[in-house]
């Protein structure tokens, strides 16, 4: 578990505003006509429920980690790097998931997607939301066992102000995950 989130909420100022999310999805259509469920959860149980949600896809498993932050330059990049390794086993990814604590669940400086067997989709985007793609009754069951309703309650990607956290400790994560994965630049 990570000590921090990926995003907090904060005012015009870039205080805290002390929002938090609640546990809630929602089913939607996304920009390209897929089906998808965007899910908010509040920060002490994204992981849990993004590794859950990971154990759902089919083996084998596709990886995207898209860095869109370069925190050792201390700059956005303009055009966001992905790393890509396919054919990983669900084992691979969750182990990785587990090792990389800070890194994904207490960073923002990345997107990070997979891609089951069956073309299923599971993204964890860089204000610590989830969506999967598509709107499929496994990822539902995987939902209701965590007690996550259905719901239109607010999400972090809805907020007008938001902070990210960019931690130094998780550079050590990022570079581990690229060569334990094998993670190559496209």
């Amino acid at each position: 578990m990570t000590a921090s989130p990926k995003c907090i909420s904060v005012n015009e100022a870039g205080e805290p505003d002390g929002w938090l999310p609640v546990p809630g999805f929602k089913c939607e259509v996304s920009p390209d006509g897929l089906t998808r469920l965007g899910i908010s959860v509040p920060p002490d149980q994204l992981a849990e429920v993004h590794k859950a949600l990971a154990g759902a896809l089919q083996n084998p498993v596709g990886v995207m980690y898209v860095q869109m932050v370069d925190r050792r330059a201390g700059k956005q990049l303009d055009t966001p790097r992905r790393f890509v390794g396919v054919e990983k086993t669900k084992s691979q990814v969750l182990g990785a998931l587990n090792r990389c604590g800070t890194l994904f669940y207490g960073d923002g400086r990345h997107q990070l997607w997979l891609r089951g067997g069956f073309n299923e989709q599971l993204v964890l985007d860089e204000l610590g939301m989830l969506w999967v793609y598509p709107d499929d009754l496994s990822f539902r069951d995987v939902l209701d066992a965590l007690g996550i309703p259905e719901s239109d309650a607010q999400s972090m990607d809805g907020r007008d102000y938001v902070k990210v956290d960019f931690k130094a400790e998780a550079d050590a994560d990022e570079a581990w995950l690229f060569a334990s994965l094998g993670l190559k630049e496209r």
